[in-house]
């Protein structure tokens, strides 16, 4: 099964960042650009991998890259900005990008008879 999410990619300091906003908890990071690139697809291609096996819906991919930059751009809520404080300030970025990622997932049997 073929899937295609909107991505967004931070240039930090000392490595690079991804999250995808359609998907809760898919994150990864890389020491260079493309290391970046492999490594968030195939984070998000193990991710929905798991909830497959799970038996857990697959989160749709419904944001473009407009939406993809709204949703980076909104306020961080409290909570996120009182746990970044317990850590110190947080590494300033250097560039953020905005792209549409498409991996390929194996559906396992168990998915397919559900």
């Amino acid at each position: 099964m073929k899937l295609r999410y909107a991505v967004v990619f931070q240039q930090m300091p000392n490595n690079y960042g991804a999250y995808v906003p359609d998907v809760p908890g898919c994150i990864s990071t890389g020491k260079t650009w493309d290391e970046m690139q492999a490594m968030i697809r195939e984070a998000l291609a193990f991710h929905i991998e798991d909830l497959l096996e799970q038996g857990e819906p697959i989160p749709e991919p419904t944001m473009s890259i407009d939406d993809a930059i709204a949703h980076h751009n909104e306020p961080l809520p409290d909570d996120v900005l009182r746990s970044y404080a317990k850590f110190g300030k947080s590494a300033p970025v250097l560039s953020t990008t905005f792209q549409m990622v498409e991996i390929e997932v194996a559906v396992p049997d168990v998915a397919k008879a559900g």
